[in-house]
């Protein structure tokens, strides 16, 4: 989507539309810390640096975008609005028994738990599975008790701090 299609949407309030148009183009999020979107408004959108500033915390308190810190920080855009927040203390507390014995592709047993439990559709799941794993929030590694590969979810104490988890 053309730079002055994202203006549109996002001086026109349409941040489901605006969410959207971001996760198609940037699937693996946006690269950079916290000011990384503002940045990304203001020099790419064509914002000023106020509107800037209300559209990406519009868009991150709407839950469609958020902001991964850590090593590789990045925002991810999700177009449905979701809890990460959520979504971390499931994937602590509950993905270990979800995932089962069998020969399922782990990458479909994430995302169906992604699904299920944040209630979204397979492209809001993808969405976030690409996101944490472009992040490395999430990576396919062999799980030795379950004796298969499996995706193993972290997240880092920065994330923690920040979302006061």
């Amino acid at each position: 989507m053309q730079a002055d299609a994202l203006k549109k949407l996002a001086e026109a309030g349409r941040f489901e539309e605006l969410a959207r148009a971001l996760a198609q183009a940037y699937p693996q999020g946006l690269v950079g810390e916290r000011e990384a979107l503002v940045t990304f408004l203001v020099n790419k959108v064509g914002l000023a640096h106020a509107d800037a500033v209300r559209v990406a915390e519009a868009l991150e308190a709407a839950g469609y975008a958020h902001h991964l810190p850590g090593e590789r920080p990045r925002w991810i855009f999700t177009s449905k609005p979701v809890s990460l927040r959520a979504l971390m203390r499931m994937l602590d507390q509950e993905y270990a028994e979800f995932v089962g014995e069998g020969d399922e592709d782990p990458r479909e047993e994430a995302l169906r738990f992604i699904a299920s439990r944040l209630q979204v559709d397979r492209v809001v799941a993808e969405e976030i599975l690409e996101g944490l794993a472009a992040a490395g929030y999430a990576e396919l590694a062999y799980h030795a008790e379950a004796e298969r590969d499996r995706y193993l979810f972290k997240f880092p104490e920065i994330f923690a701090m920040t979302y006061r988890v």
